[in-house]
């Protein structure tokens, strides 16, 4: 502890990994991460006013900062922001109080590596250095890898999201194993998830398996949870035991969706039906969205709805794609993708023809359409979505380089 400085800013170290934690003196007192709870971590404690100027040698050092942010106070927002500005390799962690999932995204969008509670907690607290722990290895000289996060939503129920879901991704993997590129698909439907029945799979564990591991989760329990199938997908699979969506810890959810970022290059994301804070947090990071709906009345007034919700949060209309399911390839229809298209006021440029007897029967081999009838329509389409995808995720990464 450096006693030579003013009561309300102060040093304590406990680590020399270049992880710094800056907190007001009124958080320090709210946390219970002093005292024996800091025992096994790493890091820098600095006690300072939420809007008091970064000492120069800190920044300096530091790898990874926990940074405590008022979002009510402009000095302590201009504070983050020049640190971002001005250090942009360097890992940002903003501490907020009351964090609602606007403040949140606003700071994601702004280059934050992540957004932690106030007050602290020592678990949390303890969580977050080992993620911080595991980027500052990762980057070693070299960048982090970043898989491209594709979320799959539905209008309504049984429009044939999961389906889809399923065929793109795996024929994603089978498209680009021998380059070397890893995809995985992710059944975060925890009621009525049906991927791995739809693969023909099944795993002694499950996407719950993650969920409840805490901060244990890393590569390797990643690695035994997911299914290999084979065209190369990785999948894991929804719990067997139907999980209330308010007891899923979202805090969780995007820890073992990084760690997936992490090992695979392309993660495809199929959410449950009802949103939720972790949901929605999921979508608004995501590169793609792909909306399901069907040409009807029902699911098109749902789709606008969603479209709107989604507008609403401030995701870029850009980035959600609707793919209309089951269209009959006939001259007269009593709706069109034109027609649907105004209905919804969102651009319908991927759509899915209807054979139900060719879907249906590769669902119940647990294998691909295009395995049955390589050269069907639906074949067709598949590759059209896999060519959504792969133009976002290099678009993404052409303005990264940039």
């Amino acid at each position: 502890m450096n006693t030579t400085e003013a009561a309300e800013s102060w040093t304590l170290n406990v680590g020399d990994e270049g992880i710094y934690l800056i907190l007001s003196e009124q958080e320090v007192a709210a946390s219970d991460i002093l005292g024996d709870r800091l025992g096994g971590l790493s890091l820098t404690l600095s006690m300072l006013p939420a809007g008091a100027a970064l000492p120069s040698q800190l920044v300096a050092e530091a790898k990874a900062v926990i940074l405590e942010v008022q979002p009510d106070d402009e000095v302590s927002m201009r504070r983050l922001s020049a640190l971002r500005a001005a250090n942009p390799a360097l890992l940002v962690v903003a501490a907020v109080r009351n964090a609602e999932i606007p403040l949140v995204r606003a700071l994601l969008r702004s280059g934050i590596n992540d957004v932690v509670a106030l007050p602290l907690q020592a678990a949390e607290l303890s969580a977050t250095i080992d993620h911080l722990r595991a980027e500052i290895a990762a980057k070693g000289g070299r960048d982090v890898k970043t898989g491209a996060l594709v979320s799959i939503i539905k209008s309504v129920g049984g429009v044939g999201a999961t389906t889809i879901a399923t065929q793109a991704a795996s024929l994603h993997a089978r498209t680009v194993k021998q380059a070397g590129e890893r995809v995985c698909l992710f059944d975060f439907d925890v009621q009525f998830g049906n991927a791995g029945t739809f693969l023909n799979i099944s795993s002694p564990l499950t996407l719950a398996d993650l969920l409840q591991a805490g901060n244990r989760v890393d590569t390797e329990l990643l690695g035994s949870v997911t299914v290999e199938t084979p065209t190369g997908l990785h999948v894991v699979t929804a719990p067997t035991e139907i999980m209330p969506l308010e007891a899923i810890n979202a805090d969780q959810v995007f820890r073992v969706v990084e760690l997936a970022q992490r090992n695979f290059d392309t993660i495809y994301l199929d959410l449950p039906g009802n949103w939720t804070n972790w949901s929605m947090s999921l979508v608004a990071r995501s590169e793609v969205i792909f909306l399901v709906c069907e040409l009807t009345i029902a699911s098109l007034r749902q789709a606008r709805r969603q479209i709107a919700l989604l507008r609403d949060q401030d995701i870029d209309p850009a980035r959600i794609h609707v793919i209309a399911n089951r269209v009959e390839k006939k001259l007269f229809r009593a709706i069109g993708l034109e027609d649907a298209a105004a209905a919804l006021d969102h651009p319908v440029t991927l759509s899915i023809a209807n054979d139900f007897p060719l879907v249906s029967s590769a669902l119940d081999q647990g294998v691909l359409i295009q395995e049955l009838k390589a050269r069907s329509r639906i074949c067709k389409d598949m590759a059209d979505i896999v060519d959504c995808t792969v133009q976002a995720a290099e678009a993404r990464r052409a303005a990264e380089k940039g």
